[in-house]
């Protein structure tokens, strides 16, 4: 009987080495035979591609991956929000700056996500590495379902609903996300949703003097004044051309004046001269 040759079982065993250290890589095993010289097409076939993140499709119901790439750390910490509410957990951020990020459960579970730039291109983000599994329980609870969240996720229900009570949205909340929030934080989500749709007013009264200059180039010959006391606006007058020229056609010639109370940020009133025309109906002049 022959003795083992010891030469031979060092081969074998450093050929299996190489065989699991290939299967740990992200090129995987490969039977075709790679030449020294390889080309730049075959770089790039060979370059393991990740998966990137689209706002559009994957920001309502985020699946994370590792490898998984993201345009900047704003993008992954909004997915991780999403992710929590849609799984109703509470993530956190813990370290949270320009060079990484870490997202795990607040319970201690071991799910975690690890985002730092990549190493090619500093202004790419991508997870690292992670543990993908939760063993915690459901929060119903979840601080991520703030005012904010659902003004602009229930903001088209905003829309076609203006006067939607706390009480509806409270109970969408609880049904869509089995989240419990309070009459307070839906009071909120209301107020931000209707200043994204009817727009701030701050900004709007900056606007008034492109305002009248666009009325006097649509209606040449209008009446458009303001009134300021050190530069802060108090009053405005708007008499437009056609209204003025329709009233002394075929209205009669009686003026009554007409007043509402503004339920806005800044209150006050608002003051309307009105005609009656030939149909007995009320034609504004001012």
């Amino acid at each position: 009987m022959l003795a083992p040759n010891t030469e031979v079982q060092e081969m074998v065993i450093g050929l299996g080495n190489v065989g699991e250290e290939e299967v740990q890589s992200d090129y995987g095993i490969s039977d075709e035979l790679q030449s020294c010289s390889s080309t730049d097409e075959e770089d790039i076939r060979r370059r393991p591609t990740y998966v990137e993140f689209n706002d559009e499709t994957d920001m309502k119901d985020p699946h994370f991956r590792i490898g998984m790439k993201f345009r900047s750390f704003k993008q992954f910490r909004e997915a991780v929000r999403n992710y929590g509410i849609k799984n109703i957990c509470v993530m956190k951020l813990r370290p949270n700056n320009s060079k990484r990020c870490k997202a795990f459960c607040k319970k201690g579970c071991p799910f975690y996500l690890l985002d730092s730039p990549m190493a090619t291109d500093r202004n790419t983000i991508q997870i690292k590495s992670g543990c993908l599994k939760h063993e915690c329980t459901k929060d119903h609870k979840n601080r991520h379902v703030s005012a904010q969240w659902i003004a602009h996720n229930y903001l088209e229900q905003f829309r076609a609903n203006p006067s939607w009570k706390a009480a509806g949205i409270i109970q969408a909340v609880r049904s869509n996300q089995c989240v419990d929030i309070s009459r307070l934080t839906a009071w909120r989500a209301k107020a931000i949703a209707t200043r994204l749709l009817e727009g701030d007013e701050e900004d709007q009264m900056k606007r008034l003097y492109d305002y009248r200059l666009e009325l006097l180039e649509t209606h040449p010959g209008s009446t458009i004044m303001f009134r300021c006391i050190i530069g802060m606006f108090q009053a405005m007058y708007v008499c437009l051309s056609p209204l003025r020229a329709g009233f002394l056609a075929g209205c009669r010639r009686i003026i009554s004046l007409d007043g509402c109370f503004l339920k806005s940020f800044y209150g006050r009133q608002l003051l309307a001269a009105v005609g009656i025309d030939a149909n007995d109906c009320i034609y504004p002049i001012a």
